[in-house]
């Protein structure tokens, strides 16, 4: 009863939502009915209801429980049986839900919160357990073939079972000799194989995430004792993807975006909302995270200020004290009210790898019907206008010159966005027999005819059911083809404005090209260009392939995508993001990048991206992103340019005698950098430092550049983050895998008992104790001896182990891997000198003397188990402005003094390449000066106990229900409140009774 005490306190505060509230009491039986204390802080006005379960098959103790649930407008239930337990407790739902069957005519929409689209939560658990038990198996088979290479003698070298680290990477890759490069490579691969399992970038890497609304049904029945019946509820589920349909993003331009809240702040959709593990081993990567559907809008909205972590906020949360109109953006998320904000925001980009700070412009909106509030981010400056160009394709039928709309797309490559939605058959959503471009084709094909119509109408109304004709009729799948072509959907801006770019965009045909690649071929054998490219803000993207060695040659055949049909998603992709984002700081700018993981791939197939924005200027302070134009280029190409112009004498035009004394990159006494604004490097001498953060190299030159303010770090808190435990126990979900698991422990237990009950009633003593060693003793003489010899000679138990694990490290490989591993060939290995043999031989005997194989133990993996955390992490953006003196460029020199016990110190230049997002960083490597390392990666924010316990009490402002029905003024007049689910002893005698009667009157009737 203390839970109803304090209940009143807190309903007297106004706190909570303040509408449905009962106490569910599940019991064996209550000393008395607690009347005093329902008089004194329930009645009259009965705001908690009372629900009481009596578990048992007692019945004295029924009264009391009854009469608590009854005056308080619950509910009593007698649970007599396991059976039973799912049914009856269910019981108080109709019963709250009485006032409002009692109001007839309101039918509140509920909505829930994101969900994915999953059988059971807890296969996010099984999932991950079967990964790490596949991880597990690919290391104890690489154990196994390790083991069978030692027996066969087949190592690369004597002393290679010796080395720790190269027997951990043949555990982990299969293989001994890999090189660092070789080893990132493998793993690149690896990521890039678990990146492309996923699904479609609208499933959220293969879960659709979903919303459902429901509404209830009740029963309009007039009956002669007043009831209140709930039938049911009918409901539907919506697909996530299909509301964000409703705000085209083209219409919010690159950079801009929208997210939905709902009334408790969690987001249903957001840029930046990661439902799945990315942060983990690529294996884990499309497993939903613990907390995907609990995530709060100011845990993706990071405001660019220097506080803590959990502490983003005073300007998204709340209101606070002494604070303006911009502090309320959440609360009037949760409160649907239309607002407008300004803040400045740090955002992520690349796996969280860069990052950018600019202003944005917030828009809220009520989402009407629904507790949803819709948010509208918009970039300050270039945000604020958009271009508008399309072709009218209604009048481009009536050209006289006769062009034809499809002819805009046959000269070049071109391909449209993946995800937006040009035109679509209703009832073909997802054909996979038609590419987004063939599709497209084929509406252009039709919007040339005559009777063309858009139908830009996105949904259409259900037939109404008639009587004549069944409604199963007006559904049915097969619908002929007439109807089906006629059922689509185009957007009519999107596809002129498309038609427009595309128009634009048309500057070569076939012939123009070969031409232009003559003209330019001694450029492009200097610069090694590939890919000249174009993407367009209605989401077309147009490249030529300039990888001709001359004109007429056609490009070898390959099986890879080309990389911009890869990269094929226009005012999506980073590179069109980066870009008009560096507009603002340098409009002459090309922005340049390379893969992070370059250094792990095929010098020859690494590709520099360079990219810059074209901007259409109005008046001069009206501009607008139209397009990113760019080029890919050989990186080897690059890195050639680079040295030849690094290497050439600052005052010379050649290397020449005077040069000797002059410092370039070409001197052994420096290191150049060519780093991008992010801190990555580009080019240097060394091709193993490509797409690698500079920090990792020179971490002490980075920390000066920073204290210079060449760069600015940003700090970066990752609240959706996961937590890999190292987990000691048996995971729970492991049962799902080991159905007789349970079975195992029930064995076990009994198993235990018996001998325990043997040891405390000596009932062991009644078998001859030397019976339990009995065995044909030839069979092991040699192994255990005569146990009742005193003077025994000490047992191999070496030689016991390896027998017994003889099979388990056999030849084969076991029957379920054997296709997935096969065994290894002799072609397969590498040759050795056969004088060697013998060599090998004793060094191999050696070893097994001394026990130096590694024990089954190195094959154990590190299980883990996820967990939701924070973490941080802390990442550079260049400053141009201050390499800037009086509008120029200006080199920036520093020295790292006293950094080595010779008292030398280091030296280093930065200099800005203009035009360009790159600077050149010089150091002098005379002083081999420590330098520790800075790392990118996001580490776990520690929180110490105060800080623990002010997250833990933190609440953020929720909203309370829009609908509450907790009253009704006639529903006293319903007297149902529970206990005729069993019958009493004299219902049970009434009924017998009953019987007997019916009995005798037969009986004399037959008589």
């Amino acid at each position: 009863m203390t839970i109803i005490m304090k209940n009143s306190k807190y309903n007297k505060s106004g706190q909570g939502s303040q509408c449905n509230q009962a106490i569910m009491l599940v019991t064996d039986g209550a000393p008395y009915n607690f009347e005093e204390i329902f008089s004194r802080y329930n009645w009259p006005h009965l705001q908690v209801r009372m629900f009481t379960y009596l578990i048992g098959r007692e019945e004295t103790k029924k009264r009391d429980l009854k009469w608590m649930a009854c005056a308080n407008k619950g509910y009593f239930v007698h649970v007599t049986t396991l059976a039973e337990v799912r049914e009856q407790v269910l019981k108080y739902i109709p019963v709250m839900a009485r006032p409002m069957v009692m109001y007839q005519n309101k039918h509140p929409h509920i909505w829930t919160g994101v969900y994915a689209d999953i059988a059971d939560p807890k296969q996010t658990d099984w999932l991950w357990e079967l990964r790490e038990r596949k991880r597990q198996m690919d290391r104890t088979n690489n154990y196994r073939n390790l083991k069978k290479r030692v027996e066969n003698r087949q190592l690369p070298h004597d002393y290679i079972i010796r080395e720790s680290e190269k027997i951990e990477k043949f555990l982990e890759y299969g293989e001994f000799v890999l090189t660092p490069r070789d080893a990132a490579r493998m793993k690149a691969k690896h990521n890039r194989e678990a990146r492309g399992r996923r699904g479609a970038p609208g499933l959220r890497e293969g879960y659709r995430l979903m919303t459902s609304v429901s509404v209830p049904v009740f029963d309009r029945k007039k009956t002669s004792v007043r009831t209140a019946n709930l039938l049911g509820v009918a409901g539907t589920d919506v697909p996530i993807r299909e509301i964000e349909k409703l705000v085209p993003p083209y219409k919010l331009g690159v950079n801009g975006y929208s997210f939905m809240v709902n009334q408790n702040g969690y987001v249903l959709y957001h840029p930046d909302l990661r439902p799945v593990h990315e942060e983990a081993n690529a294996e884990f990567q499309d497993i939903l995270k613990p907390n995907y559907n609990s995530v709060d809008f100011a845990e993706v909205e990071l405001i660019d200020h220097d506080s803590g972590p959990r502490s983003n906020n005073s300007d998204l949360l709340e209101l606070t004290k002494g604070r303006d109109y911009n502090t309320k953006l959440r609360r009037d998320l949760i409160d649907q009210r239309e607002h407008e904000s300004n803040f400045s925001v740090k955002v992520h980009m690349d796996n969280m790898k860069r990052v950018v700070t600019r202003q944005q412009r917030y828009f809220t909106q009520k989402v009407k019907g629904t507790p949803f509030s819709l948010g509208i981010a918009m970039p300050m400056g270039y945000g604020k206008y958009k271009v508008y160009g399309q072709v009218e394709l209604s009048r481009a039928i009536q050209d006289p010159r006769g062009v034809k709309v499809t002819d805009y797309f046959t000269s070049g490559n071109w391909s449209i966005h993946p995800d937006w939605v040009y035109c679509e058959y209703k009832y073909d959503q997802n054909r996979p027999d038609m590419t987004p471009e063939e599709l497209m084709m084929d509406f252009l094909t039709r919007a040339q005819e005559p009777r063309w119509k858009w139908r830009s109408t996105r949904t259409r109304a259900p037939p109404e059911p008639s009587m004549t004709k069944p409604q199963y009729s007006s559904w049915k799948p097969g619908v002929v083809e007439s109807e089906r072509k006629d059922s689509y959907y185009c957007d009519k801006d999107l596809v002129q404005s498309m038609v427009f770019d595309a128009r634009a965009t048309n500057v070569y045909t076939e012939r123009t090209i070969e031409d232009k690649i003559a003209d330019e071929h001694r450029g492009r054998q200097n610069f090694g260009m590939t890919t000249a490219f174009v993407a367009t803000r209605s989401g077309l993207t147009r490249w030529v392939d300039l990888t001709k060695l001359k004109p007429g040659d056609t490009p070898e055949p390959s099986d890879e995508p080309h990389i911009m049909q890869i990269h094929n998603r226009a005012i999506d992709e980073v590179w069109y993001k980066r870009a008009v984002d560096y507009y603002e700081e340098d409009p002459d700018a090309y922005v340049y990048s390379v893969p992070f993981d370059a250094a792990a791939q095929n010098p020859e197939d690494v590709l520099v991206t360079a990219t810059r924005a074209i901007f259409i200027e109005e008046n001069r302070h009206r501009k607008a992103p139209a397009a990113v134009v760019g080029v890919t280029i050989k990186h080897q190409k690059f890195v050639e340019y680079f040295t030849n112009e690094t290497y050439k004498c600052p005052s010379y035009p050649s290397r020449d005698s005077s040069c000797k004394n002059a410092k370039t990159c070409e001197s052994v006494y420096l290191d150049c950098y060519l780093l991008d604004d992010n801190g990555f490097i580009i080019a240097s001498e060394k091709n193993e430092h490509t797409g690698k953060f500079f920090g990792t190299l020179e971490g002490t030159i980075m920390e000066s550049l920073v204290q210079s303010e060449v760069y600015r770090k940003v700090k970066i808190y990752d609240y959706q983050a996961v937590c890999l435990d190292s987990q000691t126990e048996p995971n729970p979900a492991s049962i799902l895998l080991t159905p007789v698991q349970m079975l195992k422990w029930t064995a076990n237990w009994i198993m235990s008992n018996i001998f325990w009950v043997l040891v405390k009633t000596h009932l062991y003593t009644l078998w001859d104790p030397n019976q339990a060693w009995a065995y044909t003793h030839g069979a092991r003489e040699d192994i255990y001896p005569d146990i009742n010899n005193p003077h025994m000679e000490p047992v191999d138990y070496k030689e016991v182990f390896d027998e017994t694990i003889a099979d388990y490290f056999s030849d084969e490989p076991a029957p379920e891997v054997a296709k997935e591993y096969p065994a290894v060939e002799e072609n397969d290995l590498p040759d050795y000198d056969p004088e060697d043999d013998r060599q090998y031989s004793e060094e191999y005997d050696h070893q097994a003397e001394d026990g130096d194989f590694p024990s089954l133990e190195l094959a154990y993996i590190n299980k883990t188990h996820p967990r939701p955390c924070d973490k941080e992490v802390e990442l550079y953006k260049l400053q141009n402005h201050k390499l800037q003196t009086d509008g120029n460029y200006k080199p920036v020199k520093g020295k790292l003094s006293n950094c080595h016990p010779n008292g030398c110190g280091r030296h280093f230049s930065v200099q800005k390449v203009v035009s360009t997002n790159l600077i050149l960083v010089a150091v002098n490597n005379l002083c081999s000066c420590d330098s520790r390392r800075v790392d990118i990666e996001p580490v776990e924010v520690e929180y110490n106990e105060t800080m623990l316990c002010n997250r833990l009490l933190l609440h953020h402002y929720r909203n309370r229900p829009g609908h509450c029905f907790n009253y009704h003024p006639e529903e006293h007049e319903i007297k149902q409140c529970g206990g005729a689910g069993s019958l009493t002893l004299p219902s049970a005698a009434m009924l017998t009774l009953l019987v007997l009667a019916h009995v005798c009157n037969t009986l004399k009737l037959h008589s």
